[in-house]
């Protein structure tokens, strides 16, 4: 969607770090230990805060599928 000519994002697409832990049915530390050595692109996984952390929903598909494998 544009807007003013700036392509806006779906934050329906956009996870903080404690939804997908929840998700995931991990703690949002080693949610975070983990993503850090998955090599996400920058457009998947950012930090947002001091513990709060952002993924996309292509990063949340990647940590589900990794996940499921355990």
């Amino acid at each position: 969607m544009y807007l003013g000519g700036v392509l806006m994002a779906d934050v329906r697409k956009v996870f903080i770090s404690s939804e997908v832990a929840e998700k995931l049915n991990l703690t949002s530390n080693y949610l975070i230990t983990v993503a850090k050595t998955m090599n996400f692109d920058e457009s998947e996984f950012r930090v947002a805060g001091k513990r709060t952390h952002l993924f996309s929903e292509e990063a949340v598909k990647k940590l589900l599928e990794r996940f499921s494998k355990k």
